[in-house]
């Protein structure tokens, strides 16, 4: 047999839930592209003219010309394919032709004050994955939860609210996709210089690499003062979420996009330039990867369901290992205001948390920002907390060389005592205090000069600001496989995934919602006496053995109090080194994560937008564990019709995927 002859055709498989690529003639001359089972043809393909094309190996391998191994070609695959199933990002970053609807017209058009949704709604048409099923695999129409229609092949049928709101939620998951693409980016060391974030090092980094970046507009030069105008070197805040970095103006999107925009048109130019590093570098492996999760959600959906999801908030208060009263009152104020904290304010009903407008974020932070004890970095009311926890002990908190004392010094530090500033200071004022060579402390002066290399003054500064950026914060979405890790000895993620804590959290929809309330009412740590909202004197008998609610927002508890026997304080973990309290924000299920004739789903409990969201951080963490991406890329290789052009690239796939080959004599 000649090597030529092995050169054969994978078997078509019926498509489930995704836009296929089927049919392929002999002769190649014409290709189209159908949704499965369904009868009109959506696009047809000249073979002179590429658009979505079945036999895409031959055009990307002979496009390429730079020897790019087959793994790459295979990479390429998959985002063809992928854009087939999501419907491409963007007009510059598809392979098809003008009259294509990409997922940016689709958005635009459902977000547009327009009655005219024909756009978008023919975008759903083609492109199964936003589909709405049932748990039978049947295509439904959900807008009345009393009627639900199934919708046959044949039907003549309008997408319902359900799979318009999918579209818009994809789009915006993308973006999210991006912005933590980037954010990876500035964690490198490369583009940071002593805490410094530099974002021109990174576009010029890009730049020279050959991207399409904006190089012009983040290096100007302002001729009057003669700094940049764009740019300017900042230190990254350790609580910075990778979606916000360009919301928080960290990094400037234009740089790397052109009209990026849902409603801007990509094809007009920018001051004559277009910069499309978006779309070039970052969508392929953003597609593929949704890729992978579409395969799970259609193939895998237990893995995603069972998953045991916990989206958390975490603070650690270290303990000083010379001194530990001031981390166990601040510990103990913390739990104070978490019991007196109304997260949505109401006389006559139990409270709940938004996870949108969760006030214990903030409160974290803040209470971290206390237990470093960075004076200049602390607000007028952090500084006020801490003063007042000093009442309740004459040692905790003392203020040296405070700056309302008659005899403040401004030539020295001013920090709290027993926190890691105040051991930072002393060890520094130690340092400065050595007369000569026997008397310094070889170790101080090498933390603070970098073996020599820097100043005692910038040493510091080092160190302060390394301390700022400490984090002490743990808090998104993780799932039981990849739990994370928090305290030494693994106590808390034992607690944390147990089924329990998704049973008994009660969720509730919003102020309206009588029911919830009224059974969350029966175990909150809040309640009504004597006419006002008060703690409970003690748990309530049906309580909950892992998880408590206070005020309606929801704490993972541990077998006995950390310190005395108030009940209320067993929301604290103490592994000997730190405490921890672990708010549990949310915690999925299989019937939370299921569509809308589920009762408890959250696209009834929290509305549709939600359960998308969930759904998408919860499979791209199960999409990290496992062998999930190569089953993903066998299956999605299975659901194409291919033909081989090349040796090197048959030999990889076959290599690779020898399930594809099992048929071959």
């Amino acid at each position: 047999m000649s090597r030529n002859n092995k050169f054969k055709r994978l078997a078509v498989l019926s498509l489930l839930g995704v836009f296929a690529l089927v049919g392929c003639s002999d002769d190649d001359s014409e290709i189209y592209a159908k949704p499965s089972n369904y009868k009109d043809e959506i696009v047809t393909i000249d073979g002179n003219d590429e658009k979505i094309h079945n036999d895409v190996l031959k055009i990307i391998y002979d496009a390429m010309h730079d020897g790019s191994v087959a793994s790459k070609t295979l990479d390429a695959v998959l985002y063809r394919y992928a854009q087939s199933v999501f419907g491409s990002y963007n007009k510059i970053a598809r392979a098809a032709s003008d009259e294509i609807t990409t997922l940016k017209e689709a958005v635009k058009n459902l977000r547009e004050d327009t009655t005219d949704k024909s756009i978008v709604d023919g975008f759903i048409k083609a492109h199964k994955s936003y589909w709405t099923y049932n748990d039978d695999g049947k295509h439904i129409n959900d807008d009345d939860p009393d009627n639900i229609v199934i919708i046959k092949d044949k039907d003549e049928w309008t997408p319902c609210a359900s799979e318009r709101q999918r579209v818009s939620d994809k789009w915006d998951d993308i973006e999210d996709r991006i912005a933590e693409n980037m954010f990876t980016k500035i964690s490198s060391g490369s583009y940071t210089s002593k805490h410094f974030f530099d974002e021109l090092k990174l576009v010029r980094s890009l730049y020279q690499d050959g991207q399409e970046v904006d190089y012009a507009t983040a290096k100007k030069i302002d001729e009057t003062t003669g700094k940049r105008v764009n740019t300017q070197p900042m230190i990254v805040p350790y609580t910075l979420e990778g979606k916000d970095v360009f919301t928080e103006e960290v990094l400037h999107r234009d740089f790397y996009q052109t009209n990026w925009e849902y409603y801007e048109d990509e094809t007009a130019d920018v001051n004559g330039k277009q910069f499309h590093y978006v779309e070039k570098e970052l969508i392929e492996d953003i597609y593929n990867d949704m890729l992978i999760e579409q395969y799970l959600l259609d193939e895998e959906v237990a893995a995603v369901r069972n998953s045991r999801a916990r989206l958390i908030n975490v603070i650690k208060i270290e303990k000083y290992s010379t001194f530990t009263i001031n981390a166990d009152l601040l510990v103990k104020d913390l739990v104070s205001k978490i019991y007196n904290t109304v997260p949505e304010a109401s006389a006559t009903t139990l409270n709940y948390v938004d996870e949108d407008h969760n006030p214990f974020e903030k409160m974290f932070e803040s209470y971290a920002n206390m237990s470093k004890g960075l004076y200049n970095l602390l607000s007028t009311e952090e500084k006020a907390t801490l003063a007042r926890i000093n009442t309740s002990s004459s040692d905790a908190f003392k203020l040296v060389n405070d700056p309302a004392d008659p005899d403040y010094d401004n030539e020295k530090k001013t920090y709290y005592e027993h926190t890691t500033f105040g051991d930072l200071v002393e060890e520094y004022e130690e340092l400065l205090a050595a007369t000569d060579f026997e008397s310094l402390d070889k170790d101080l002066y090498n933390k603070y000069t970098s073996n020599g290399t820097t100043t005692y003054a910038e040493g510091f500064d080092q160190e302060e600001i390394s301390l700022s950026q400490t984090q002490s914060i743990t808090k998104g979405w993780y799932i039981q496989k990849s739990a994370p890790s928090l305290d030494s000895n693994g106590t808390i993620t034992n607690r944390l995934f147990q089924l329990s804590v998704a049973n008994s959290k009660v969720e509730v929809k919003d102020q309206n919602d009588t029911e919830a309330l009224e059974e969350l009412a029966k175990t909150d740590r809040i309640e009504l006496r004597e006419g006002e909202w008060q703690p409970r004197l003690q748990a309530a008998d049906k309580e909950n053995k892992f998880l408590c609610s206070i005020n309606g927002a929801f704490f993972l508890k541990f077998e006995g109090a950390y310190s005395g026997d108030d009940y209320k304080n067993d929301i604290v973990y103490d592994d000997g080194s730190a405490y921890y309290i672990v708010q549990v924000v949310e915690a999925a299920k299989d019937v939370k994560l299921r569509n809308s004739q589920s009762k408890s789903s959250y696209a009834n409990t929290r509305g549709e937008s939600f359960l998308n969201d969930v759904i998408a951080h919860i499979t791209r963490k199960v999409a990290e564990t496992g062998n999930y991406a190569s089953l993903a890329k066998e299956h999605w290789l299975k659901e194409m019709s291919i033909k081989y052009h090349d040796q090197n690239v048959y030999d990889y796939f076959k290599e690779n995927y020898p399930d594809l080959f099992k048929d071959e004599d």
